[in-house]
């Protein structure tokens, strides 16, 4: 009998390409060269600046990227979940009130279904975890997305394509040095995911019910985080799912700093990233229809919110105490705010600054 696997996988994958394909952006020859060759440009004007911005990354060779299909940017993550999720299978499955076979086939659905709709919406990603642990991770670009903005922004903004792919590939290397100049950080929240997995269970009637709950709390106008995860986790696992927040709120807020920050060293040649910023966010408001539902059922709301908690924090503690003191969070995982924290910078820095 074969090594325990939480999903079906490859069922995961053809529903999220069904799912993909239900908003296919068609691309000439051309067009696939030239968002190649923007990002290869980005990445060579965008590495060092995101250094000099972060004070991260002595050491590390040159930065790359890669511009993908849907279809492999879905097969790049489904084999990092799988990657992730396989080391506690066997116990989330014997854990599960289904037969293993349809548990395999329901989460397959669902992560296919996530996958599928995400892979319609990610412009640029790093990659952190990939399969066996290889290292280091993968600055990744989904040139269809890439190509679909380009030409959702032609005579509605004065910013045109290449600025825009700059402004998201700072960002992402943003994510790169964190990762790979700061030792600590993959281990980290690799270890705060397997605490969040080892208390999972599969349990279709915890699902129902928390499904029911979150219906009655949207209805009646009341709904946030907590809600959501009370729903369908224990306390332990929604506190762990706190931690993971925290740490997700710092990290895409510390990409949008990086964004000003490269752009302020880069000048004119750079990137304007308030413009940018106002590229992406009428692009998010002008999804409509089944895809603006699906994204509310998935949370996707939660990462616009990541950005704005997290980049206000490293703001204002840059403002108020210098950026040197920011770049002390990087020192111990004791250093990265809490929750709590993130709204107040100045406890923060008060908590962490160096004893005199």
């Amino acid at each position: 009998m074969g090594k325990a696997t939480l999903a079906d996988w490859a069922l995961a994958g053809r529903v999220g390409r069904q799912v993909a394909a239900l908003s296919a952006v068609k691309a000439t020859g051309e067009d696939v060269a030239r968002i190649r060759a923007s990002v290869d440009r980005s990445v060579r004007l965008a590495d060092e600046p995101s250094r000099a911005a972060t004070g991260l990354g002595d050491g590390l060779g040159a930065a790359t990227a890669r511009v993908v299909s849907r279809g492999q940017w879905i097969d790049a993550n489904l084999s990092s979940m799988q990657y992730l999720t396989d080391p506690h299978a066997e116990r989330l499955l014997r854990r599960s009130s289904f037969p293993a076979g349809l548990s395999r086939r329901a989460v397959a659905v669902q992560v296919g279904s996530v996958f599928g709709y995400l892979s319609t919406r990610v412009l640029g990603q790093y990659e952190v975890f990939l399969p066996g642990g290889e290292t280091p991770g993968r600055l990744t670009l989904v040139g269809p997305n890439l190509l679909q903005v380009e030409r959702d922004l032609a005579g509605e903004s004065d910013i045109d394509a290449d600025e825009l792919i700059l402004g998201i590939v700072l960002h992402e290397l943003g994510h790169r040095l964190q990762f790979e100049a700061v030792p600590w950080l993959r281990p980290h929240l690799r270890g705060i995911m397997d605490e969040y997995l080892s208390g999972t269970q599969i349990d279709p009637e915890r699902v129902r019910a928390g499904l029911a709950s979150i219906v009655s709390r949207a209805t009646s106008g009341d709904l946030g985080l907590r809600d959501v995860m009370e729903a369908f986790l224990t306390p332990e696992q929604a506190d762990k799912l706190e931690d993971a927040q925290a740490v997700m709120s710092l990290l895409e807020g510390h990409g949008n700093v990086v964004m000003d920050w490269g752009a302020e060293i880069m000048g004119p040649k750079g990137v304007d990233p308030a413009r940018v910023r106002t590229a992406l966010n009428r692009r998010r408001a002008a999804t409509g229809g089944a895809g603006k539902l699906v994204g509310k059922a998935l949370g996707m709301g939660l990462k616009a919110a990541q950005y704005s908690m997290g980049e206000t924090f490293i703001a204002e503690v840059a403002e108020r105490h210098g950026r040197e003191a920011f770049n002390r969070v990087w020192e111990s995982p004791d250093h990265i705010p809490t929750l709590e924290e993130l709204a107040d910078p100045d406890g923060w820095a008060e908590r962490i600054a160096p004893a005199a």
